[in-house]
């Protein structure tokens, strides 16, 4: 069982079951004991937890999802970063993947085909508007409600479009089967490169097939950097032409032949949807001759508009074709007008009663398939209800041994699909196509996928000094190695030259997948042969590696930030110029990525305590005060700020109570822009709010003064005549 299971994400969201696994982190079923609601949440997979990729792929999709609000972009409730956990609370959506209904329906209508993606263009058309590339479109990523709605997911590669193009590692990013060309090649990516993916969503949706597939990942990714697709029509003909031409410009090679915008492609759609029969004259490329084609002639300099080409309007010599006709190719050869309508109205003629016939035997085949399928349908029914298995909720399965699987479910009929996987081991299941928590009968068949591991090629022989370095790596480069994958390792040898490759560890004939590091034994010759390290500070990349082997020797480039040196420049080098090295000897290269693009990082809090009012938030970076924003709180309310940068920020925030004008802090955070974490130098102050909207006590009243006691009465005077008699 998950271990996960039960527990509670910030003492607020219970994980309930696991949902998914994907790549990056798991998705767990979780109840909001706040809300009192059902979501779902994203927790980074504790392997990855250390890795600084993982980590800022993983906040960029919890700030750029946060951005966003659409009804096609599932909802993001919460974040959680801190040392044990990193998490992203969303929306749970109960529906399956637009994978799982390709994969059911085969070939989509064309109707629902063009539903779906309008809402994805929307999708995309909101985050384009904010300046977020998704990067990552697939129709894994891509959910499907009961009622036809569509959500976009999984920004987990996402980037502001106002940061640096490239990425540090210059890595393709995206899935290869949607990947656009510019992603392939690592170059930089926008809004053009979702348009691409989308396209080839919308060619898989016409016609059930990807418009590339391959062996392997780099033999597809070189396919849509070179290759052209088929026509769509050349494999489902009932696809209108206007629509095809759609799909294959959003499919363009080059960003520039492509739609622009989301928005633009969206117009484009609508206008097909008002006239199916529409043609807009697109350019393609046929894969016959790759001579650029037309769908239909393209007007002269006179006659020619910008606008598409509508049966229903007048341009050249179509005014004659009537409205609910598409247009016909092949109409060149007719000089005149006038030849060209006789020839119309000969065909017309000529077809009429075949019309008839085929009409009627049309009417005949509905009928017969109507029947066909209430008996079908019919039937099945009847054993669904009549004892056709005993009812049961689906298992979630994902995540667990096949045979674990078979020996905890055994009244379930599983079918397995294998399929190899870089995320998944051998033997583990990958995805089931009835989701967990549905209910299902224990005689339906039930399709999962399991892992056969990663897809592993055999080494070649490059053993006994045959091949120079540079060869060797040219050749695993084609099998799908990249320069990650390359150790370096110099030994003497007597028999084989300076520079050539003496074995590969592993050996020859190894089975290894494509992930997975090659130690190169490069021969130094029959002795130590000596060189001197060149100087490369300031010299460009492809200049370092020239010098590089006029000295033979091999750079290992390491990029970093730099505010002085120009992008793709030598900073420094280890060992310095002049220090004599053995030949073949690698050499550490620093050079510049350029200046650190400024970050951004999003802020939120719930404000929990039952408080309400109006405070003022004075915002202070180290020490500094920046600017103050007055906000209204209500109960359970949201605050959240961005804050942009580099390097490393303390940030301190103080509110004051309009009402009564006290004054205390909020919060303090470490930011460090350049390794993307946020640290809490001082905890959330959750009571402040209580703190300073109270009201002051007044002040105790003066204790009474007590009234002076009566002063005591004069004593009597003393009688001068004591003895009392008379003076004589």
């Amino acid at each position: 069982m998950d271990n996960n299971i039960g527990k509670r994400l910030d003492g607020r969201y219970e994980l309930l079951e696991l949902i998914g696994v994907g790549g990056m982190a798991d998705i767990y079923k979780a109840r909001d004991a706040v809300e009192d609601k059902i979501v779902a949440a994203k927790i980074l997979k504790n392997e990855l937890a250390e890795s600084e990729d993982f980590l800022r792929r993983f906040r960029n999709e919890s700030k750029a999802i946060a951005l966003l609000s659409h009804p096609n972009i599932v909802k993001i409730y919460d974040v959680g970063f801190s040392d044990k956990v990193q998490f992203i609370v969303m929306e749970y959506i109960d529906g399956i993947t637009l994978t799982e209904y390709i994969e059911r329906q085969g070939v989509l209508k064309w109707r629902d085909a063009l539903h779906f993606v309008t809402q994805i263009l929307r999708a995309l058309q909101h985050a384009h508007d904010r300046g977020i590339v998704h990067r990552d479109i697939k129709s894994q990523n891509v959910m499907l409600l009961s009622d036809g709605t569509i959500k976009v997911m999984d920004f987990g590669i996402a980037r502001f479009n106002r940061e640096t193009d490239k990425t540090i590692s210059e890595k393709a990013i995206g899935s290869v089967h949607y990947i656009s060309p510019e992603q392939a090649r690592g170059d930089s990516t926008d809004e053009k490169s979702d348009i691409y993916s989308v396209g080839v969503m919308l060619f898989e949706m016409l016609t059930g097939r990807k418009p590339f597939d391959g062996d392997n990942p780099v033999s597809i990714a070189l396919m849509h950097m070179q290759a052209q697709p088929k026509r769509p029509t050349e494999i489902n003909s009932s696809i209108p032409d206007g629509l095809e031409e759609i799909t294959l410009k959003a499919m363009q090679k080059e960003p520039e032949k492509r739609y622009q915008t989301a928005g633009e492609l969206i117009n484009d759609i609508d206008e097909f949807k008002k006239n199916p029969s529409i043609v807009f004259e697109y350019k393609y490329f046929s894969t016959d001759d790759q001579k650029t084609k037309y769908f239909d002639k393209t007007p002269s300099a006179a006659s020619a508009n910008t606008g598409p080409v509508s049966p229903g309007k007048k341009n050249s010599k179509t005014d004659s074709i009537p409205a609910k006709i598409p247009l016909m190719t092949g109409r060149d050869e007719y000089d005149d007008e006038d030849d060209y309508d006789d020839y119309y109205d000969e065909v017309v003629e000529r077809r009429s009663p075949l019309l008839a016939i085929l009409f009627a035997t049309a009417s005949v085949i509905v009928i017969m398939a109507a029947w066909l399928i209430f008996t079908i349908v019919n039937n099945t029914f009847k054993e669904f209800e009549e004892g056709g298995g005993e009812e049961v909720t689906m298992p979630s399965l994902v995540g667990f041994d096949y045979d674990a699987v078979i020996a905890l479910h055994p009244n379930l009929t599983l079918n397995a699909i294998q399929e190899y996987s870089n995320e998944y081991e051998k033997g583990i299941v990958m995805r089931q196509g009835i989701l967990a928590g549905r209910p299902v009968r224990t005689g339906h068949r039930i399709d999962i996928w399991v892992s056969m591991g990663a897809q592993r090629v055999e080494l070649n022989n490059y053993e006994g000094g045959v091949l120079h370095i540079e060869e060797v790596k040219s050749r695993l480069q084609r099998q799908g190695f990249s320069d990650a994958n390359f150790l370096f390792r110099n030994e003497e040898n007597a028999t084989v030259p300076a520079g050539y490759v003496i074995r590969t560890d592993p050996s020859a004939g190894s089975m290894v997948s494509l992930d997975e590091r090659i130690t190169i034994i490069i021969s130094l010759g029959g002795g130590n042969e000596i060189t001197q390290a060149p100087d490369l500070k300031g010299l460009t990349r492809l200049q370092a590696e020239e010098r590089a082997r006029m000295h033979d020797v091999v750079l290992l480039f390491i990029e970093e930030y730099s505010d002085t040196v120009a992008v793709d420049r030598v900073i420094e080098q280890d060992p310095l110029p002049m220090v004599q090295v053995e030949k073949f000897s690698s050499i550490n290269v620093i050079i510049s990525a350029g200046p650190e693009p400024e970050k951004t990082f999003l802020i939120l809090h719930n404000i929990t305590s039952n408080r309400t009012g109006d405070f003022i938030f004075e915002h202070y970076t180290d020490g500094v005060f920046q600017f103050d924003r007055r906000q209204n709180i209500e109960i359970n309310k949201e605050i959240r700020w961005e804050v942009e940068g580099t390097g490393v920020h303390r940030y301190d925030i103080y509110i004051t109570s309009v009402e009564t004008t006290r004054r205390g802090l909020f919060v303090t955070y470490d930011i460090d822009f350049t390794g993307e974490s946020i640290t809490h130098r001082a905890d959330v102050n959750r009571d402040i709010f209580i703190e300073i909207t109270a009201p002051l006590a007044p002040d105790p009243p003066d204790p009474p003064i007590p009234d002076p006691p009566d002063p005591e009465p004069d004593p009597p005077e003393p009688d001068p005549d004591p003895i009392g008699g008379d003076d004589e």
